[in-house]
């Protein structure tokens, strides 16, 4: 008795709202998780939502599944790209420099460094504000004399040649500021306009003058932990980011999701089609046993007949008929596909047809 709830609920996932519920917990859950947790926890849940839940469910055909997983990944990568253009038109923190012996005195040289507004037009005039400290400079140097700052569309990019992206990404440097000799704190602004749509990064470069060598000794602030470079300004509207994002982040899904999914899937038809030939075999080899009385074997759907003389003439000592006898009444054809099918089948093991309205004859 207890084990009527989960039939009913299985059958209900084999119908057509049962199958649209599976996909839409298959989407909700591969978003969440690729989203908000990260792209290697939305693998196990493509693979457990997409494809275990639908064959624990009696969805075992390829072709379902397949397409299934094109759908739950297809629907995905738009709903992900939501969050992810909220988080880029999301403004960051401020940002300073380091604090090690080798950039300071244990305070950072630079602190406060930010972009404003973070979010703007291809009018908008942004600003990029940082306060200097003169009395935090390294060990061995004077107080800063320079600063530069960097502008591109390559995060970290402080030249034309960056390891992180291709050549001729946009790039603009204002260079040459001159600092103040001073020891008083005080803050440096730089104002551009940026005219082209897109997501940018920044980065400011201060010198120091080393009294030991001589030379100008050069840090930057600190940034993200891949490329050191700081996000910001974003140049355009929420559509247009999202759209400037959404063929990464669907290359990411087919990528991340999708070949996982498709692997596991060719697997799972390798090994089932393995246990259909392997089953076939047995049954070829054993042939259909008849109903006591002599009757002949009962056809899908119908009553049992009476075993034609003929036929019982080819039987086997034992009360088999032969092989070739039992083939005959035993075999049928896949309307679909043509391949050899047995009475009681209820679709087709190579190709998943239903049998259910095929014809009762066996083939010759």
């Amino acid at each position: 008795m207890a084990q009527q709830p989960q039939s009913g609920f299985r059958r209900f996932l084999t119908t057509p709202p049962g199958r649209i519920l599976l996909i839409v917990v298959a989407v909700l859950a591969t978003f969440a998780s690729y989203a908000y947790v990260s792209f290697i926890i939305a693998i196990p849940a493509i693979l457990l939502f997409g494809l275990a839940l639908p064959i624990w469910a009696g969805l075992k055909r390829p072709r379902y599944l397949a397409l299934a997983g094109l759908a739950i990944i297809l629907t995905v990568a738009p709903v992900a790209n939501v969050v992810f253009t909220q988080e880029i038109m999301t403004p960051v923190g401020s940002s300073a420099s380091a604090t090690g012996a080798t950039f300071a005195n244990g305070t950072p040289l630079m602190q406060n460094a930010t972009v404003a507004p973070y979010v703007g037009s291809t009018g908008t005039n942004f600003t990029w504000s940082v306060t200097i400290f003169p009395g935090n400079h390294p060990l061995n140097n004077s107080t800063p004399v320079r600063i530069d700052l960097y502008i591109s569309t390559c995060p970290g990019a402080t030249s034309t040649s960056s390891p992180y992206c291709s050549a001729g990404y946009p790039f603009f440097d204002l260079v040459n500021r001159s600092l103040p000799n001073t020891t008083t704190p005080y803050t440096v602004h730089f104002h551009d306009q940026i005219g082209t749509v897109g997501i940018w990064s920044w980065q400011m470069g201060i010198y120091t003058n080393n009294s030991t060598t001589k030379q100008a000794f050069f840090q930057l602030l600190v940034g993200d932990p891949t490329y050191n470079g700081i996000e910001g300004p974003v140049v355009g509207t929420f559509s247009d980011i999202y759209f400037e994002l959404l063929p990464e982040i669907y290359f990411q899904d087919f990528l991340f999701l999708g070949i996982p999914f498709y692997v596991i899937l060719l697997v799972y038809m390798l090994f089932k089609n393995r246990e259909r030939r392997r089953k076939d075999v047995e049954r070829r080899a054993l042939g259909p046993v008849p109903p006591e009385g002599g009757q002949g074997p009962v056809p899908p759907g119908g009553t049992s007949a009476p075993l034609p003389s003929s036929k019982a003439a080819s039987a086997t000592p034992g009360g088999r008929p032969s092989s070739a006898a039992a083939s005959s009444v035993a075999e049928l054809n896949c309307p679909k596909c043509n391949a050899v099918v047995y009475a009681g089948e209820k679709s087709c093991w190579k190709c998943g047809a239903s049998l259910q309205d095929t014809s009762k004859s066996p083939s010759g």
